[in-house]
């Protein structure tokens, strides 16, 4: 599913953003930049929303963001969360893969109890940058 929620950011007095969503009490985070900030507040959106939706909850309304309480030096603004690509993104389903290593990084591996799953996962997430 998609949504749109309106967002606040408030600077913070010795720089960054505290960054949070009025509609999800709890879903807030810090961030040095508006970039970072939008990334991280899609995350928390996406994350409560997938809540919702697999525990069958009312989805919080979006509220207007004309209508948000801020202070002055905060600003309101929308972000979009996909709750369908974060599920693709971030799920938990293994897919298998062939890979090679020489056989004596496999016998290191196995003889010191190394899951290779895991260490190409961390590797790919490294990589990625995820």
């Amino acid at each position: 599913m998609k949504y749109v929620y309106p967002v606040v950011f408030s600077p913070e007095e010795e720089g960054g953003y505290c960054v949070y969503a009025p509609a999800f009490p709890g879903c807030v985070t810090e961030a040095e930049s508006w970039a970072e900030g939008i990334d991280k507040i899609r995350e928390g959106l996406c994350g409560m929303l997938m809540i919702h939706e697999r525990d069958h909850l009312a989805i919080p309304a979006p509220g207007d963001p004309l209508l948000i309480a801020r202070e002055p030096n905060d600003v309101v603004t929308l972000v979009d969360a996909d709750t369908d690509d974060y599920r693709r993104r971030v799920g938990v389903r293994a897919v298998r893969r062939t890979i090679s290593i020489p056989a004596w990084m496999d016998d290191a591996a196995t003889q010191a109890g190394v899951s290779l799953s895991q260490v190409t996962q961390d590797a790919l997430r490294q990589q990625l940058r995820l």
